[in-house]
């Protein structure tokens, strides 16, 4: 029998924080793809345990940002502000207090443009 992905020890890494703050249901992952592991993980999380209906801008994109042309990765930014009108909040995964430069675009285009509801995994913690 196969062991449940989001057992006591996937679970434990994430128990100090309070996702339950998060009402919104179409949620958004925003971060850097250096905390790709966060994103798969905390994707599960929200899904599984929350039932949230969590996005990000690409797979791919996350998992092989190196392979990309300037291009390639500038189109994808794009498509990432465009996902982000389907939302109804965001969720900055702002490891050690890092956000990156076009997380903080996605963050201000959010913020500023949609004026929806903005969080961040550190003020989550408690």
């Amino acid at each position: 029998m196969i062991e449940k992905r989001l057992n006591n020890n996937f679970l434990n890494e994430f128990r100090d924080y309070a996702f339950s703050k998060i009402k919104e249901d179409k949620l958004y992952l925003v971060g850097s793809t250096r905390f790709k592991d966060y994103f798969i993980k905390i994707e599960s999380v929200l899904q599984i345990k929350y039932k949230k209906l969590v996005s990000i801008c690409s797979i791919d994109g996350l998992l092989n940002k190196e392979k990309f042309s300037t291009e390639e990765w500038e189109i994808l930014q794009e498509i990432a502000l465009r996902k982000l009108e389907n939302q109804e909040a965001i969720l900055i995964l702002d490891v050690n207090d890092y956000i990156g430069q076009h997380s903080r675009e996605e963050i201000e285009y959010f913020k500023n443009r949609l004026n929806l509801p903005v969080y961040y995994l550190s003020n989550l913690k408690v």
